[in-house]
């Protein structure tokens, strides 16, 4: 049994994966399931594993990861044997598709398209071809000041807006060079920016590259904007304060909110690092700033890497 195909939501953190995920999930024959996180970490295991035993020992770091993204439900090992046993399937394969179906709400073998929407899966590209060469994968990109300014009032992420710009950049770098690998067929790209200015015309291309049709882009639109009704796994997380958006419908209001949160100081500080890739997807610039890189500081880098890092460690030691 062929089953479903894989597809991979991916970007970095802040940039609108989650949005994208629930409203892909409004698709028929459509299932992306909430962040699991594990993929990334544990590539190597699962890349050179090839029997639903050698997962056994992974199942409670797996479950871990499960718990620190309110999944509801939780792996085990006697539901991982069953799941590969029923559906003919073995390996890192049957463990990823017996996840992911966890918190389907339907059965796996009535869907054509699951997969995640975990942002970071956007560095582990190559070890998810190795495991499904027919996987597909969505990248969406936002402007980076948006991005940071989001990441800053997080619990989780860069406390420093430099540092966030630098992750940004890296996470863009990563998405680039996977593009010479994997196949033009196998993936696309949106801004979110796009998603929210002109969501009929922007979901309908992805909706089709996820094998719907336009009728169904335009009723996945109209049933998450007549009240944020959330596909199955998606309740919890919408609860979460930096998810509290997640049941608002798409708008302009969504994009540009750095000019009015950001000082002046830390959007320079953000287009020093990362206009290379702004400029590479319109996003218009303030003033053309020279990296620290071409002036060789990388005193300046350093310190900021040490700020961020201390600032990160005190919000842990406070509980936020």
């Amino acid at each position: 049994m062929s089953g479903p195909i894989p597809l991979f939501v991916v970007g970095s953190g802040r940039s609108g994966t989650t949005i994208l995920a629930a409203l892909l999930n409004l698709l028929p024959g459509v299932f992306i399931a909430k962040e699991t996180g594990f993929i990334g970490a544990r590539q190597r295991e699962l890349v050179l594993n090839g029997d639903a035993d050698d997962f056994a020992g992974m199942i409670p770091d797996i479950n871990s990861y499960l718990e620190h993204n309110d999944w509801q439900l939780r792996a085990s090992v006697e539901g991982l044997r069953e799941f590969c046993g029923r559906y003919q399937l073995a390996g890192a394969r049957g463990l990823l598709h017996y996840i992911w179906q966890l918190e389907a709400g339907r059965p796996w073998d009535e869907l054509r398209i699951v997969g995640d929407n975990t942002p970071l899966y956007v560095m582990a590209i190559p070890a998810l071809l190795k495991l499904f060469p027919e996987a597909k994968f969505i990248h969406i990109v936002r402007d980076p000041r948006d991005v940071v300014c989001s990441v800053l009032k997080m619990r989780f992420g860069a406390c420093e807006a430099m540092a966030g710009a630098l992750e940004w950049h890296h996470s863009l770098g990563c998405w680039l060079l996977a593009e010479r690998i994997v196949p033009a067929s196998q993936r696309m790209e949106c801004r979110y920016e796009d998603l929210c200015t002109a969501p009929e015309s922007t979901f309908a291309k992805i909706a089709s590259f996820a094998g719907a049709s336009a009728e169904a882009a335009t009723e996945a639109l109209r049933l998450h904007a007549a009240g944020g009704r959330q596909p199955s796994g998606f309740e919890r997380i919408a609860k979460w304060e930096h998810h509290k958006r997640l049941a608002e419908p798409l708008s302009p209001a969504r994009v540009g909110r750095f000019r009015r949160e950001l000082s002046k100081k830390q959007i320079q500080d953000i287009e020093s690092v990362a206009q290379y890739g702004m400029q590479a997807y319109g996003y218009e610039m303030d003033n053309w700033l020279l990296h620290p890189m071409m002036l060789e500081d990388r005193m300046k880098l350093l310190k900021v890497g040490m700020r961020d890092m201390l600032n990160r460690l005190l919000q842990r030691l406070q509980g936020k």
